[in-house]
């Protein structure tokens, strides 16, 4: 992890926050991990295609995993 961060306020309408909390919520993230994510993936639009080709593979594998591990039947 990154160990030098800069901290960055920005401030949004009422109405745009609590949409944002619905969204981070929805993705069991915090309002500002939401919104640091959108901004690295508008800066590093690689990063996005590295991780959704990662999160592709892992769930590709998913299967595999279950039935090598025989989930659910312990």
């Amino acid at each position: 992890m990154d160990t030098d961060l800069k901290q960055l306020n920005v401030r949004v309408p009422a109405k745009t926050h609590d949409l944002l909390k619905k969204r981070a919520g929805r993705s069991h993230m915090s309002v500002q991990a939401y919104v640091s994510g959108l901004v690295e993936k508008d800066i590093d639009p690689s990063r996005e295609a590295f991780v959704s080709g990662l999160v592709g593979d892992m769930t590709d594998l998913l299967d595999e995993f279950e039935d090598a591990f025989d989930v659910g039947n312990r």
